[in-house]
């Protein structure tokens, strides 16, 4: 990345609903940093599941993007109150995220929307020159591993794929 380009990067904005992913290995599995402009701490993660599921609590934490149905669980406690942060309340500045990049690679996730208990979005790269829709949690993960030459899943996620259901 030249000079030029790193100002760039640093001086874009970035939207609320906007994920940056910084991949620090992905030997066996994916692992990393993940930046939102809804939270002050990096989210760490070691494995795609684990990015997933911390990416899906941000969402729910602050309520965008908006899911389309409402969250199933079991627990029969007094039901918790979602803490929401107005979409004025940035807690990471533009010059922050973009200064964030990856060992390996660095994508910017945008979720657009949260249907059928899924995501909707675009993945792109830091400078905005490859741009991929995805339809699904899984299709974002093919994506980045088709991205990065590595083959989708292990043999359990593969078997899973290419299972036959009754």
């Amino acid at each position: 990345m030249t000079g030029d380009d790193e100002e760039m990067s640093s001086a874009a904005v970035f939207p609320m609903n906007m994920i940056r992913l910084c991949i620090d290995g992905y030997g066996d599995d994916l692992s990393g940093r993940a930046y939102s402009k809804l939270t002050l701490v990096p989210l760490l993660f070691s494995g795609c599941g684990e990015l997933l599921l911390r990416m899906d609590d941000i969402f729910e934490q602050v309520g965008y993007p908006q899911a389309f149905q409402k969250r199933r669980t079991f627990f029969s406690g007094p039901t918790r109150l979602r803490e929401t942060v107005r979409m004025s309340e940035r807690l990471l500045d533009d010059k922050e995220m973009g200064k964030q990049q990856g060992k390996y690679q660095t994508y910017n996730i945008v979720v657009q929307s949260r249907r059928q208990s899924s995501w909707q979005g675009i993945l792109m790269d830091p400078e905005r020159t490859s741009m991929r829709k995805f339809q699904s949690e899984m299709d974002l993960l093919r994506c980045i591993c088709k991205d990065l030459g590595k083959p989708f899943g292990g043999e359990e996620v593969k078997a899973f794929l290419t299972a036959d259901f009754p």
